[in-house]
């Protein structure tokens, strides 16, 4: 049986995030698979990395947890909202802290960077001006997540969606992406 991590990147934990969540948490359990969520925004941490690298910080439990979790897991799906170009901090620091060169690299703390054997997916769910943007010039805004973090630690592949505002969650674009996140579930990719 197939373990799936969903890491709700959403600080609002809008109903549209919310929306395609259920839609692929649905498509996965068809499948097989056990689904476990995690909404990053309830974590206690401090998303800052301290010490400028030079020395290593205790990874609060809450970290302690979701490294945990994402060890147990073959597949980590991400929905992260983007507002003006990036993704909130708390979100971004999640990343920074549980995958910083040292915390993850380092041999004394028994710590593997190995994560190969899993995949991921990244679900950036764009406000209407980045979504406007994103249509004239395609710049991708999951790169600061996608490359440097999930793929430096072996996970492939490293699959992605860009979707626009859903304004409404019955018009034809939003359950054109219903049925999408519902099938990406069932397939567990």
């Amino acid at each position: 049986m197939k373990q799936v991590l969903i890491l709700n990147g959403d600080i609002e934990k809008t109903e549209s995030t919310n929306f395609l969540i259920n839609a692929y948490k649905k498509g996965a359990e068809s499948a097989g698979a056990t689904v476990k969520e995690l909404a990053i925004i309830d974590l206690i941490f401090n998303p800052n990395k301290l010490f400028n690298n030079r020395q290593i910080a205790e990874l609060e439990p809450d970290l302690q947890k979701s490294l945990q979790a994402i060890r147990q897991s073959q597949h980590v799906v991400l929905f992260c909202p983007v507002y003006v170009d990036h993704i909130p901090a708390k979100i971004k620091g999640f990343f920074d802290r549980l995958f910083m060169p040292d915390q993850i690299f380092s041999s004394h703390q028994n710590i593997n960077n190995n994560f190969s054997g899993r995949s991921a997916r990244i679900v950036s769910i764009l406000d209407e001006a980045t979504f406007k943007e994103w249509k004239a010039n395609k710049k991708t805004t999951y790169l600061s997540i996608k490359k440097p973090v999930l793929e430096k630690c072996r996970m492939s592949p490293v699959l992605t969606n860009t979707i626009g505002a859903l304004h409404s969650l019955d018009n034809h674009y939003s359950q054109k992406w219903l049925v999408k996140m519902e099938k990406f579930g069932s397939q567990l990719i």
